[in-house]
């Protein structure tokens, strides 16, 4: 029985021989914690690009010297973590493809 490491935790996570996808977690706490991290992060996201969108119009006062910078990181900062989340699904796909 192949041994992979949970996507949330430290934890192994076995793997049973048969069809269907491989499990990703350890448990059904680790599943959910990573989904609420998932959903964080998106949500998150959306205010850091409505900041950008506010910066680039002037609205509120905002500035693209002084604030667009910071929101652009923070929008780059935010877009890596969401793409190691996804990466995993994401390789999950091609390999069943293949």
């Amino acid at each position: 029985m192949e041994k992979t490491k949970c996507r949330k935790c430290p934890n192994e996570v076995a793997q049973t021989p048969g069809p269907g996808r491989p499990s990703s977690y350890c448990s059904n706490a680790c599943r959910r914690a990573a989904e609420y991290e998932l959903r964080r992060i998106q949500r998150a996201l959306e205010g850091v690009e409505e900041q950008i969108r506010a910066c680039r119009f002037g609205w509120n006062g905002r500035s693209m010297q002084r604030d667009y910078p910071k929101f652009e990181e923070e929008r780059q900062r935010l877009e890596a973590r969401l793409l190691e989340l996804l990466d995993d699904d994401m390789e999950d796909q091609h390999a069943e493809a293949s």
